[in-house]
């Protein structure tokens, strides 16, 4: 009895593990950056970024307080690449 528990809570806690991975690699695609990217910062050119520089700028802007700051960190990072 004890090991059906166990098996049980083992193959939910698998489970879980897989689906928050996979839910979670959505938001490190180049093209989910670029898009959010083109919200945020609608000036700077996303096109020529590559997919790592991309989720980079994502990820490095997502720490800015406001909307201004957000756009001015992508805007500077993204000339940067450029």
């Amino acid at each position: 009895m004890k090991n059906a528990a166990f098996l049980t809570v083992a193959a939910l806690a698998a489970a879980t593990a897989f689906s928050g991975a996979a839910s979670a690699q959505t938001f490190n695609t180049g093209d989910f950056a670029r898009a959010a990217l083109e919200k945020i910062a609608p000036e700077a050119d996303v096109a020529d970024l590559t997919n790592a520089q991309a989720v980079a700028v994502y990820q490095a802007v997502q720490d800015e307080n406001t909307a201004a700051n957000r756009a001015a960190s992508a805007e500077a990072m993204i000339k940067s690449y450029q």
